[in-house]
């Protein structure tokens, strides 16, 4: 003690110093640290929210762009939000949607075989399950937790009382066109969709374990005869549809895996066939028809169901294949901010969504970086591409105490930088989260 009253007698102003820049350092590394440690969950200010100058000065086609707080639902940023225009594969965020509205998250498709007209002949009788797979049980190809054509053969050669010779089919559950005819060609031979009929295997894949592999025109034939070949040599097919004789009895049966995993496998891998068939299953649930041309009906009654708007829909698939849909961008800003919630049991679509930077296609191509590197693994969402036409609809992680909810679309440019630039937006969106003006606040 006696030491250290002699050093603040001889060396005042020198102690008086170092303390206080003592004080000034330990001050700014708890402030440092502050800082950081909160970043995340408070740190955009409106000074840091650069999206609206990011909007205004889009470069790469034409925007259509309406993003929304996820907490009060009010706009933060809007362009041309309104008018409805090309979706992409941001369709299936419509399709997932209307399916869990219509058929429910438990539900599971059931592909069965019963007694034929003659004893020695079954019919395999279509459930409108793309992923029923001709793979060895066990092994699985593309789709998670399908169900197996083996399976289904063991339960019929041991419930049928004596030999098989024909199998029949029955693919009545669907109608009208297999193929719709505003998609491209390549759509079949890049291995995109397959004909959208009631009765198919491994989503008619050339190879069941490749997400893309070319389709064939004959979905049906090869899934009977892949069946057929299972019940033993010599077994005929007939493929032309026939009617579930009166009296048949069934003689085995398989389910595919809950709508809630399917809406989450279309999602993140983004299967236009399973989007294609679920939409069909809608439109049969909500009595609207069977074909392409019943699923107009069929989603938007669907979506209604859930409170989401549906004025100035046009939808003629439910891949987002076609460049004949149309859907304003605050239709799907809408339904985003249903799904950010979880509200109305939209939960499995929230988990099907794609991680910037991470995961399904905003791991692809280069996204999220540069720029945008920052909001890697922050921003969740479903990407949309035609020939003409990008877009992204999402929802950020919180900031400041909110989440946004977005859709941003380029039109009417084939050009690959337009990905960036909407990364750009959406990373821009999320630094600004409970800091973003909304409309009113800029006037």
């Amino acid at each position: 003690m006696t030491r250290t009253r002699d050093l603040l007698r001889r060396y005042p102003h020198t102690i008086a110093l170092a303390t206080v820049l003592a004080l000034v350092v330990g001050g700014i590394a708890v402030a440092t640290t502050a800082i950081g440690d909160s970043y995340e969950r408070a740190g955009a200010t409106e000074q840091r929210c650069t999206a609206p100058s990011l909007a205004d000065r889009w470069s790469t086609g034409q925007l259509f762009l309406d993003a929304r707080s996820v907490r009060t639902g009010k706009s933060v940023l809007a362009v041309r939000g309104d008018e409805p225009t090309q979706t992409g594969s941001t369709m299936k965020l419509l399709t997932a949607s209307a399916a869990l509205s219509a058929l429910g998250a438990d539900h599971r498709f059931t592909t069965r075989v019963v007694s034929g007209a003659t004893p020695d002949s079954v019919v395999l009788v279509g459930g409108g399950d793309p992923t029923l797979s001709r793979l060895p049980t066990g092994q699985d190809g593309v789709y998670p937790s399908a169900p197996h054509l083996d399976d289904l053969a063991r339960q019929v050669s041991t419930a049928h009382p004596g030999p098989i010779d024909v199998v029949q089919v029955d693919t009545d559950l669907f109608d009208g066109r297999a193929w719709h005819p505003t998609w491209t060609a390549s759509a079949r031979t890049s291995g995109s969709v397959s004909n959208i009929t009631a009765l198919m295997v491994d989503g008619d894949r050339d190879d069941p374990t490749e997400a893309y592999s070319l389709r064939s025109t004959a979905a049906v034939a090869r899934a009977a005869s892949a069946f057929a070949a299972l019940l033993g040599p010599g077994v005929r097919v007939e493929t032309t549809s026939v009617a579930v004789p009166s009296g048949s009895r069934t003689l085995g049966s398989v389910r595919s895996a809950t709508v809630s995993d399917l809406v989450r496998t279309l999602l993140t891998h983004s299967d236009d066939t399973l989007a294609e068939v679920l939409a069909r299953h809608v439109a049969v649930a909500e009595g609207t028809g069977r074909s392409f041309d019943a699923i107009q009906a069929g989603t938007t009654k669907a979506l209604r169901h859930v409170d989401i708007p549906t004025a100035g829909l046009r939808l003629v698939d439910g891949s987002g294949l076609s460049g004949d849909n149309r859907v304003p961008a605050s239709t799907l800003t809408t339904l985003m901010r249903a799904v950010a919630t979880h509200r109305d049991g939209l939960a499995p679509v929230d988990a099907g969504l794609a991680v910037a930077g991470e995961t399904g296609t905003l791991g692809e191509h280069g996204r999220f970086t540069g720029p945008a590197a920052d909001a890697r693994g922050h921003v969740r969402g479903k990407t949309g591409t035609l020939d003409d036409m990008f877009g992204l609809t999402g929802v950020t992680d919180e900031v400041g105490g909110d989440r946004i909810a977005f859709t941003v679309f380029a039109e009417g440019t084939s050009d690959p930088a337009a990905r960036a630039e909407i990364d750009r937006l959406a990373a821009a969106l999320w630094r600004c989260g409970g800091g973003a003006p909304t409309s009113s606040d800029r006037g």
